[in-house]
C-alpha cells in the first residue's frame, strides 16, 4: 500500500493515490452493472460482495478511530455513548407498531434509513469536492455557491428521479404504478435542471480559468468521476427501473466504501503512525501497523455483526444458515423476531453515519486537519 507519500499542494494524499482511492474507485460502479446486466451475476451474491469487501469493513474503519482510540474517549465520550442510542430507534418502531397494531411505523423507519445512507454518501462526496477546493485556492464549501448548488443538484436530482420511476420505489413512497401527469412534468423539469446545471458548471470553470489562468483539475476530474456514474444508476431508462431495487445500494456505495478506505487509512497513519505501541492512543495503534492487519479485522468484525443479522433477519446470504424458525418467531402478530432484528441491526449504519457528521469537520477541526495535512 503506498499511502506513506507526503501530500501535495493540490491533492489530498498525493496524485498517484488520490487517482487510485477517490477517482478511479468509481470504476468499481460500472464493473458492478456490468456483472448483473453482462453476465447474470445475482443481487443476492453482489450484495454479499460489497457487504464483506467493502461496506462492513468501512464501519469497523470509523469505530477503530473512535471507540478504540484513548484520546477520543477523553474528547468526545458524550458523542460516543450518545450515538449508541441509534440501536433502539428500529426496536422502537417495532414496539410502536406492535402497541397500535400498524406496520406504518417500521415502514418509516426503513425509509429513513434508505434515504440517510445516500445522504451519507452525498455528503462524502461533497467533503472531498470541499477539500480539493481548499488545496487549490478556491473559495470552500458555502462560501462557494455556485459549486456548492451545483453539486447537491448533480447527487439529489437524479436521486428524486429514480424514487419517482422505479416501480418498487414508488409503493415504498404511496404512489400508484402509473406515473401521474404532474409527476411527468416534474421529470421534465429535473432534466433540465440537471443539464443546465452541468453546462453552468462547464461555463463557470472555462470563465474562471480564462480570468486567472487556474483550473482545479483535481476537483474536476473527482466530480467527473462521481457524477456520471449517478446520472447512469439514477437516470438510465433501463437501469433506473428494471434493476433489482437492492442493487442501487450496492452500485452507489462501493466506490464510497473504497473512498473512505483510502481517507481514513491516510488518516491513521498520519496519527497512528508514530505510536505503534498504543501508549498514547490505545489499541488503534496496534491495529494500523499496516492495511492488511487494519483490513483484516474489519472483515472479522463485518463476518461477526453482519452473520449475526443474517442469522436472526433470516436473510438469504452465501454461507449463512437462511430462513430458521428463530426469524419467523411472532411478534404482536405483525411483526417477527427478523423485524425486530433489521431495526437493530441498521444501528451500526445510523451510528455510523452520525459519528461520521462529527469527526469529519474540516472547518472545526484543527487537529483533524493536521491529521489529514491540510493545514
Amino acid at each position: 500500500m503506498q499511502m506513506d507519500r507526503s501530500a501535495s499542494d493540490n491533492w489530498i494524499i498525493d496524485k498517484y493515490n488520490d487517482i487510485l482511492w477517490f477517482m478511479g474507485a468509481c470504476i468499481s460502479g460500472y464493473i458492478l452493472i456490468y456483472m448483473n446486466l453482462g453476465i447474470g451475476i445475482s443481487a443476492v451474491f453482489l450484495t454479499w460482495f460489497w457487504i464483506m469487501t467493502v461496506d462492513g469493513p468501512h464501519i469497523f474503519g470509523t469505530i477503530s478511530r473512535t471507540y478504540l482510540d484513548k484520546q477520543e474517549w477523553i474528547t468526545r465520550s458524550p458523542l460516543l455513548l450518545g450515538s449508541l442510542l441509534w440501536f433502539l430507534l428500529g426496536p422502537i418502531t417495532v414496539g410502536a407498531g406492535i402497541v397500535f397494531q400498524t406496520r406504518q411505523p417500521f415502514f418509516i423507519f426503513l425509509t429513513f434509513a434508505q434515504v440517510w445512507a445516500y445522504w451519507h454518501v452525498v455528503r462524502q462526496h461533497y467533503g472531498f469536492m470541499v477539500i480539493y477546493q481548499r488545496k487549490n485556492g478556491e473559495l470552500a464549501g458555502k462560501e462557494n455557491p455556485s459549486d456548492y448548488w451545483i453539486f447537491y443538484i448533480l447527487m439529489c436530482a437524479p436521486f428524486i428521479s429514480f424514487v419517482l420511476r422505479h416501480p418498487d420505489a414508488r409503493p415504498q413512497l404511496g404512489l400508484g404504478p402509473i406515473l401521474t401527469n404532474i409527476e411527468m412534468i416534474i421529470l421534465s423539469i429535473i432534466n433540465i435542471v440537471i443539464i443546465s446545471a452541468i453546462l453552468f458548471y462547464m461555463v463557470k470553470e472555462y470563465h474562471r480559468y480564462r480570468i486567472n489562468s487556474n483550473f482545479n483539475f483535481p476537483k474536476t476530474l473527482f466530480l467527473l468521476s462521481c457524477v456520471p456514474l449517478h446520472l447512469l444508476i439514477f437516470m438510465h431508462p433501463y437501469i433506473s427501473t428494471k434493476i433489482d431495487i437492492r442493487l442501487f445500494a450496492v452500485f452507489v456505495t462501493f466506490y464510497h466504501n473504497i473512498q473512505y478506505h483510502g481517507i481514513i487509512w491516510f488518516y491513521n497513519k498520519n496519527r497512528y503512525g508514530k505510536d505503534e505501541k498504543g501508549k498514547r492512543f490505545g489499541p488503534v495503534s496496534r491495529l494500523n501497523r499496516n492495511f492488511y492487519i487494519y483490513y483484516v479485522m474489519g472483515i472479522l468484525f463485518t463476518i461477526s455483526y453482519r452473520y449475526s443479522n443474517w442469522f436472526f433477519a433470516g436473510s438469504n446470504m452465501p454461507f449463512a444458515p437462511g430462513p430458521n424458525p428463530i426469524s419467523s418467531f411472532s411478534l404482536g402478530n405483525m411483526f417477527s423476531v427478523s423485524d425486530l432484528a433489521i431495526g437493530f441491526w441498521w444501528g451500526f449504519a445510523f451510528n455510523h453515519y452520525f459519528l461520521d457528521q462529527y469527526i469529519w469537520r474540516f472547518s472545526k477541526d484543527k487537529q483533524l486537519n493536521a491529521d489529514l495535512k491540510l493545514a
